[in-house]
């Protein structure tokens, strides 16, 4: 029997037809899956290219502060930074991720996501501050230290004030490359010309406070132009709805920012500042390798997220995922064992001779850079699918474990073993990642993949032993030589091309409505 509001509009006429289905065909397709591949193949471009801008300045900073501040001060510096880096992880991924997701899905909801992000995130850097200057006051004996703590803590309010989330949702990744760039030359420039020695060392997180203002006043000016003006307001409805939805998509990223600086913060409460900028030189090369597979995943992540099938279909998801893990390795593998093998060499080619201890630190070190991307990306997955519960407890546990076992491994075999920590939380992240997408059916089959990698890896260890004792850079040319040689004999063109179809076969929306 028809509804009493369906007989009213037949009877006014207004009754409202079924919408004929979408008529799917392979030219469709065809089309969506290329513009697909497209979209995720310029989002990594764009990011890259910002990354490879913003990590390559930041070396070069960081070679530039490590002889200018020696390891004493330039340990100082960067515990205070990454003291604030947690803190602004807990703003920028207690809404961000979630309201990304969100607009990659619904961007009709952009002025009203941004008004209550504002306002959560404003309200939260606030208290935050309030709580880092305190605590600074109370903790630290030096006034310097403070005023370093503090300055870094100007961090907080820009971003609290950022929109980045809303161009990542909508996949604009060309603006926010150009303002990461931005951020990191405005940084750069300032240190390189106003740090010169340790008594102007409140000039580096000064200008990295001032550079960040710039790179996201760029994108306000964006925004402005296309909405409105934000009108920051703290809706309780949405408070509740990010708490339900997003409590477990930040703990997921608030547990990886632990488990990737954990070790950094034992060793500066365990160790002086000078072991601490022993221990954070190579710590900061590392990350920036760490960077290039995280940027990947976060230029896949709008995608994958707005396939309905790869929440649907387990073939779907599991060859979208195999192909990104098999990319990654087949990029990081050679990584890894190269800067193992030419550590020394590098530790003296680009830090002074009191970094000269460095060497087997980086060697180990260079190994959390696979070992946490792989795991990482298993729970960006998770995320996609809408199944982030399923590996929380798991990441949960390790962030909670990661401290008293970098303490036990650095009092038992010292920064060595610090590192050694990691090391061990990763495998076993890895495997508990893998066992979580084999619950939901979408393991990937990346084991297939690494006889490859593995062997081109291997084939360039002689290339680059060869050539260690002569300038390092020559040396690594000639292992990236042998590693592409061997791969390409290997059959490594035509995994390119099973690349580039994968990502042109990728499922629209339309085609699984």
């Amino acid at each position: 029997m028809a509804s009493p509001t369906l007989l009213k509009r037949r009877r006014h006429g207004t009754a409202r037809r079924p919408r004929p289905a979408i008529p799917s065909s392979p030219v469709v397709d065809g089309r969506a899956g290329m513009a697909a591949g497209r979209r995720i193949a310029s989002n990594f471009a764009f990011l890259s290219l910002a990354e490879l801008v913003c990590r390559g300045t930041s070396v070069v900073v960081t070679l530039s502060l490590t002889q200018r501040l020696g390891k004493e001060g330039y340990g100082r510096i960067e515990f205070a930074f990454n003291i604030v880096f947690w803190l602004v992880l807990l703003i920028r991924d207690s809404s961000d991720v979630m309201a990304a997701r969100e607009l990659s899905r619904h961007p009709r909801l952009i002025k009203p996501l941004v008004d209550n992000v504002l306002a959560i995130k404003g309200l939260l850097s606030l208290f935050l501050f309030a709580g880092l200057a305190i605590a600074g006051a109370l903790s630290l004996k030096d006034a310097g230290d403070w005023q370093i703590l503090a300055l870094y803590g100007l961090m907080l309010f820009t971003t609290a004030s950022g929109l980045d989330f809303v161009y990542r949702g909508t996949e604009c990744m060309g603006l926010l490359a150009v303002s990461l760039s931005l951020r990191t030359s405005i940084y750069a420039i300032g240190v390189l010309a106003w740090v010169r020695n340790p008594s102007q060392i409140l000039w580096v997180p000064a200008w990295l406070a001032i550079g960040e203002a710039s790179g996201i006043a760029l994108v306000w000016l964006h925004y402005l132009k296309t909405y409105r003006l934000p009108r920051p307001r703290l809706g309780l409805r949405f408070v509740g709805l990010i708490l339900q939805r997003g409590r477990t998509v930040c703990l997921i990223q608030l547990s990886q920012a632990v488990i990737s600086t954990a070790d950094f913060l034992v060793v500066g409460l365990l160790s002086t500042s000078s072991d601490l900028g022993l221990y954070a030189a190579p710590h900061r090369l590392v990350t920036a390798i760490l960077t290039f597979g995280l940027i990947f995943q976060q230029a896949m992540f709008p995608t994958l997220s707005k396939l309905w099938l790869w929440r649907q279909t387990a073939c779907v998801g599991r060859t979208a995922l195999d192909l990104l893990v098999e990319i990654q390795v087949t990029v990081l593998m050679p990584v890894a064992v190269g800067a193992t093998i030419l550590a020394e060499p590098i530790v003296r080619a680009l830090f002074p001779a009191d970094f000269a201890g460095a060497g087997l630190l980086l060697a180990i070190g260079i190994w959390r850079a696979p070992l946490l991307i792989l795991a990482f990306l298993y729970q960006t997955a998770l995320i996609a699918l809408n199944r982030e519960i399923v590996g929380v407890r798991s990441l949960l546990l390790a962030a909670m474990g990661i401290g008293p076992l970098v303490v036990l491994m650095e009092l038992s075999f010292g920064l060595p073993g610090a590192i050694a920590a990691v090391l061990l939380l990763g495998l076993a992240l890895v495997a508990g990642g893998y066992a979580s997408l084999a619950r939901e059916g979408r393991q990937p089959a990346w084991h297939h993949h690494l006889a490859r990698p593995a062997a081109a890896s291997l084939a360039m260890v002689p290339a680059c032993m060869a050539l260690r004792n002569h300038h390092v850079s020559l040396s690594i040319l000639c292992g990236a030589v042998t590693y592409a040689a061997v791969w390409i004999a290997l059959g490594g063109l035509g995994r390119m091309e099973v690349w580039r179809l994968a990502f042109r076969s990728l499922p629209s929306r339309r085609r699984s409505a």
